[in-house]
């Protein structure tokens, strides 16, 4: 079966423990893995059986602009939360990447959540 990829999702959010990095936000990139219900995209070859990606952008847009949250985990859980919900997948995998820690060395932190459909 398909697995469904979308990466490096650029959106803007309003997050973090610190006061300040919810004051003047952050870009954040966003990584998601989905496995559909069936297989009937691949079958059909019809847009209406397979997962639509710009709806699945729109999803992490809301909830990453809408909501605040102290921690990457959160947000991560929420988006994935919010796609397993609204679209026809088994399961999600959600990752959140964070450039801007303030260190003077770089890096970035990287957060991903699994969620999975209840029966």
């Amino acid at each position: 079966m398909a697995v469904v990829r979308l990466e490096g999702l650029s959106v803007f959010g309003h997050h973090g423990a610190r006061p300040y990095e919810k004051e003047a936000g952050q870009r954040l990139e966003v990584d998601l893995e989905l496995d559909p219900v069936d297989d009937r995209a691949e079958r059909s070859d019809r847009l209406g059986d397979a997962v639509d990606y710009d709806r699945l952008y729109q999803t992490v847009r809301e909830v990453v602009e809408s909501k605040s949250f102290h921690l990457l985990e959160a947000l991560a859980a929420a988006t994935a939360e919010a796609i397993i919900e609204r679209f026809a997948v088994r399961r999600v995998r959600v990752r959140i990447s964070k450039q801007n820690l303030g260190w003077t060395t770089g890096g970035r932190a990287i957060i991903e959540v699994v969620r999975e459909k209840r029966a």
